[in-house]
This record gives C-alpha cells, structure tokens and sequence, in this order.
C-alpha cells in the first residue's frame, strides 16, 4: 500500500478531476429537458387523468338512459379532461394549473362515485 501526505492526495485528487472536466462525456442524445421533479409530477398527473377518462367511460356506459342535458355535460367535461391530457403531453414541463386541477378533482369525486 502506498502511503501519500495529504499534499500528495488533494493534487491527485486535482490531477482526476480536472482529467473528466477536459473530457468530455456529453451525449447530444440524452439531455435532459427540464427538471427532473416536474417530470415527475407531470407523469403522476397523466396517470391520474387517464384513471379519470376511464372512471368517465365507464359512467358513460353504465348511464346510457340519462337525459340530454347529462349527455352534454358529460361531453363538455370530458373534452376538458382530453384537453388536459393533450396539455400534459404536449411537453415535457407542462404540468396542471390550480383550476385544471380542481376541476378534476371535481369531476373525479362525480364520477368515480357512481363506478365500482
């Protein structure tokens, strides 16, 4: 084993660092957009809204005699959630506002009730 003073050790410490600074390992391919806690948080909402456009569907499959006005309402909100899907995935910083995610929020609580 080879025994170096403290000197020694900090300039070869100097010498490896300054080697990988002077290479260089920069892959053109893989940078990274963003940061990496809103990419997170943006695929943990996309998880969220497609449970919602199921919950939706399946509301919509098992209240086929409901009245017009539900059947429009049931439109307008799932366009918002498509809407919001589209948003998520449009880039990769994108995340949802406070009223996007009240709104599904809301319409979670609506109708994930009625599906079991």
């Amino acid at each position: 084993m080879i025994r170096m003073k403290n000197k020694q050790r900090t300039e070869h410490n100097n010498n490896n660092i300054n080697h990988y600074i002077d290479t260089e390992y920069v892959n053109e391919d893989k940078k990274i957009y963003g940061s990496k806690r809103i990419n997170l948080i943006r695929i943990a909402q996309e998880k969220k809204i497609k449970k919602l456009q199921l919950a939706m569907i399946r509301w919509g499959d098992k209240f086929k005699n409901t009245t017009e006005l539900d059947r429009l309402r049931w439109r307008e909100n799932f366009t918002s959630v498509l809407r919001m899907e589209s948003h998520l995935r449009s880039g990769l910083n994108n995340t949802l506002n406070k009223a996007q995610k009240k709104l599904a929020n809301k319409l979670y609580r609506k109708y994930m009730g009625f599906v079991k």
